[in-house]
């Protein structure tokens, strides 16, 4: 396999870690607000704005897992029913324009968080600067979009995978 290629797989390996450390930190967070709200009647303040960061990152940095694995959802009640060739052709097609899709999209993220940036914008409760959870998401976006890139590139030379 091509180096670049490993260090996308390395590269989504970690960002599938980070993914899960946010889904438990999620879970442990909304525990601990539960368990002290109720027990004492202090809640954790900024629970919910770091909860919804923590969700953010980990659909973010399950992206390209998600896409790796082929566990997005997908429509082929009609697509099943074509041969092989045109279900190929029709993948094709939905990975060319996925790719710019996720391309643009990173681009955007990546143009609007240098924006927040400038303009100094911060949450409401804890003032995090939130244009680093933007940027975070904007790399999350375009990692994805290299492993659709390589989906194109594997189909044009007739790898599978």
């Amino acid at each position: 396999m091509h180096p670049f290629w490993t260090f996308l797989d390395k590269t989504q390996r970690f960002m599938k870690g980070v993914s899960s450390v946010c889904l438990m930190g999620m879970a442990l967070m909304t525990c601990a607000d539960v368990i002290l709200r109720a027990t004492i009647n202090k809640p954790i303040f900024g629970s919910e704005e770091i909860v919804s960061i923590f969700a953010v990152l980990a659909i973010g940095f399950a992206l390209p897992y998600a896409h790796r694995k082929d566990s997005h959802v997908g429509v082929e009640i009609v697509v099943r029913l074509l041969s092989k060739k045109n279900q190929e052709i029709i993948r094709l097609i939905t990975n060319l324009f996925s790719y710019l899709l996720f391309l643009l999209l990173a681009w955007q993220m990546f143009l609007y968080a240098r924006v927040m940036q400038g303009s100094g914008e911060v949450s409401m409760n804890l003032e995090l600067p939130t244009y680093s959870f933007v940027y975070a998401l904007s790399f999350c976006l375009f990692i994805v979009s290299l492993y659709i890139l390589q989906d194109i590139i594997f189909f044009f030379r007739g790898d599978r995978q």
